[in-house]
Order: structure tokens, then sequence, then C-alpha cells
């Protein structure tokens, strides 16, 4: 749940859903090996800035990095750290060097991230981000795209398809970006400010624009898939054609674009219907030349991301989640100030057999202690009560079966544990 100022705030209503979500997404991570590493929250601006710039003109950076979001000082200086807009740049940057030639590593990473697009205040949303690094293989880029494919899968959207492109290599995309500058200049009076800065920054990227006459006038712009070279068409047809044969469904999307300019070849994304329209969910593509610009190793890799606040919403909307088993718990109450000791001995051996316990604050009425016993959704409650001790017993009520009966004071353990098996939660 977002407050009104974009910051997460989730109560316990919503994290056992997360828990549910991160697990299965762990689960499925380690049957294909990648491993978890996890990334500060503060990042270089230094680092960030150069990854998200790396390949596009000096003179063409304009406004492109408007979504980071800088710390300041107490004197309003802006100080060297950001908070993280995404995770690939820091993978690099941080692995760089404990990558050896030939070497694949795969990691993913899940956690929040901050950005702000211009004019609004800045959000946080949690994202996870998977990279495979160290391969320029066309299988490298088809294991994770599956692999998306079958996280989302994993998580009950069964519906999730592909947006394929290509965004071409170094010998085929200078062709295309001088074109489409070409084009931007000769019809800027039919494209937005907005769309015309974006777009002359970073021909690739997308402007999300509202204003039908400046779609119009972008999608008539040149293509990049029409500027591929034999190898980039050679490549992306295989990956069409592994895809098809694993029974993904995949749209070819020319006009699917990044916002960050260091993608090449392959990109894609991962794609769900919300009220009959596309929803994109994730994405990612080939960055093989990212590295060598920030980090000066030449390190070929591919990578994708999930919206996990999108997707646990789109859960959420489809009844997706089915709570975790719940666990075996006892509802303690004393009747006398002076019993509290013998109710935190009680709670302290039956954690010894793993049962998970409630205390009761205050004294209550024993109609009381079974109603608050039931909120609490305990299975049997134990009620201390003075005259019972001095008879060296206590009163234990079944929840579940509605009856209670005294047990012995050295018998409330064995009691219990014959309590939890007949209820089938050892």
């Amino acid at each position: 749940m977002k407050s009104s100022i974009g910051i997460h705030q989730f109560m316990p209503d919503k994290v056992w859903k997360w828990k549910v979500l991160e697990q299965k997404v762990a689960h499925v991570l380690s049957l294909h090996d990648y491993q978890e590493i996890r990334l500060s929250v503060l990042q270089d601006y230094g680092v960030i800035h150069q990854g998200i710039t790396a390949l596009m003109q000096k003179e063409d950076v304009v406004q492109v990095t408007e979504g980071i979001i800088n710390l300041s000082q107490p004197n309003n200086d802006l100080s060297l750290l950001t908070l993280r807009p995404e995770g690939t740049i820091s993978v690099l940057h941080h692995t760089a060097n404990i990558i050896q030639d030939k070497e694949i590593h795969r990691f993913y990473y899940l956690g929040p991230m901050f950005r702000k697009e211009l004019g609004k205040t800045p959000s946080e949303f949690h994202q996870l981000g998977v990279e495979l690094l160290g391969s320029d293989s066309v299988i490298s880029e088809n294991e994770v795209i599956s692999l998306g494919i079958k996280i989302c899968q994993s998580l009950g959207l069964k519906d999730v398809y592909l947006h394929l492109n290509s965004f071409g290599c170094q010998l085929c995309r200078p062709v295309f970006i001088e074109d489409m500058k070409k084009y931007l200049k000769d019809h800027e009076s039919e494209i937005c400010e907005g769309c015309f800065t974006r777009l002359y920054t970073n021909p690739f990227s997308d402007p999300s624009c509202k204003n039908e006459g400046c779609i119009q006038a972008i999608s008539r712009g040149p293509q990049v898939m029409d500027y591929l070279c034999p190898k980039c068409r050679t490549n992306f047809a295989r990956v069409k054609k592994i895809q098809a044969n694993l029974a993904h469904q995949y749209k070819v999307n020319p006009r699917l674009n990044k916002n960050f300019a260091y993608y090449n070849e392959t990109v894609f994304d991962f794609v769900v219907k919300h009220n009959g329209e596309d929803l994109v969910i994730g994405g990612g593509g080939r960055y093989d030349n990212l590295s060598q610009m920030i980090t000066g190793k030449n390190i070929p890799a591919v990578g994708f991301y999930l919206n996990i606040d999108l997707i646990f919403e789109t859960m959420e909307r489809r009844e997706l989640f089915i709570p975790l088993d719940r666990s075996f718990s006892v509802y303690i109450a004393s009747q006398s100030d002076e019993l509290e000791m013998m109710m935190m001995q009680v709670a302290q051996e039956l954690h010894i057999h793993d049962i998970k316990t409630v205390l009761s604050t205050d004294k209550h009425s024993i109609e009381e202690d079974i109603a608050l016993a039931n909120k609490t959704g305990c299975d049997l409650l134990i009620v201390i009560r003075d005259d019972n001790v001095r008879e060296g017993k206590l009163l234990m009520r079944n929840l579940t079966k509605e009856h209670q009966d005294y047990v012995g004071l050295h018998e409330i353990t064995s009691e219990v544990l014959l309590a939890r098996k007949a209820l089938h939660k050892e």
C-alpha cells in the first residue's frame, strides 16, 4: 500500500501475501541456479549517472537523469549519493572485479527502487531484477526470457505473454539513430516538447505521451527493425523460434521502447491483460556494451526486471493469494497478578516444542478470554486461576471442538502436543 507521498507501508494483512510471492519467486530462481545479491539503497550518483547516459552523446544528455532522486546535505548542497533507481548498473559496477573472462554469473535482487517523474512527487516501487552476466549467446537471452515467463506463471499469471523487439548492434543502430534525429527535426512542429527532447536524447525511449497528434507523428517515424544487419536479424529470428517452440505466446512490437539507452539487440516486455488492455509488468533485454562503458571490462549480459507492485496488485485482483497453513497456537490467560510468572513459564515450555503462544495482557472473564482467543485464531486456551493451581491443575479449552477439561500441571505440555497432533498441525 502506498501513502499519499509515494512511500510503501505494509501491515500484516499484506505482509503474508508478500512472503508468499517472494517465496515462489525465490524457488523458481533457485531451480535455475540464480544467486541472490543485496544492493545498497544508497548508490553513488556518479556511477548511476554514468550508466544511464553511457551510450548517449554528451550533447544529447538533456533531462535524461530527471528520474534520479539525489540526497541533499543540511545546507541544501547535493551529496554524491542517490536513492537506487534501478539495479543493473550497480550489479555491473560491483561485480566487475570478481568476474573473469568466459565466466557465467547468474544474479538476482529484490527490493525497493526510487524514481521521480518530472514535476511529480518521488515514488518508491518494488522490483525484482535478474541478470545473466558473461554470455552473448542467443541461448542466454532465451534462458532469461523463459525464466521471466516461468516466474509470472508460478505466481498464477498464466496469461503472460511477450512483446519482442530488437535494438540492433553497434554496426546497424547508428544509421537508425541518425535518421530518427533527422525525422524529429523535420517534424518538430508536430511533436510536443517533452517527446522531442526525450526521443532526441534517446531514440529508443518510450515518450509515454497522451497527445494523439504526437503519437501519430512518432509512429510514422523510422523503426529500428528496418535497419537491422544480417546478424541481428538472424539472432532475432532464433529468439522467436525458440520462444515459439517453448509454447510462449509473443508478439513482435516494433514500437517497444526502453527508457534506458544501454540496451542492444533483443529487448522484451512481459505483458498481461487488465480490463482488456495490455499491462506491462516487466521487461528487459541485452546490454552487452554497458559494462565496457562504466567499468572498462567487457561483460556481455542480459537481464530483466519485474514490477512487483503491479504483479502484487494483479494477483490481489485475481484472488491468487492462498493463505499459508496457519500454525498451531495456544492462548494463555492468567486471572491473578500473582500467577503471571506461571503464565510465562507455561509459554516458555511450549516454545521448546515450537508451539506458538499468545499471552493475555490483562485479566478477563472466561467468556472474554474465549472471545479473545478465537479472535487471534488460537486453537487452545489455557486459563490459570488460583483455586485450580492449588488443586494442581489448569483449565484447557479446545477452541476448535468447543470442549474444555482440567489438566494436571505436569501434563500441560503433553496434552497440548496431543491436541496439536489431533488437529493435524504437527
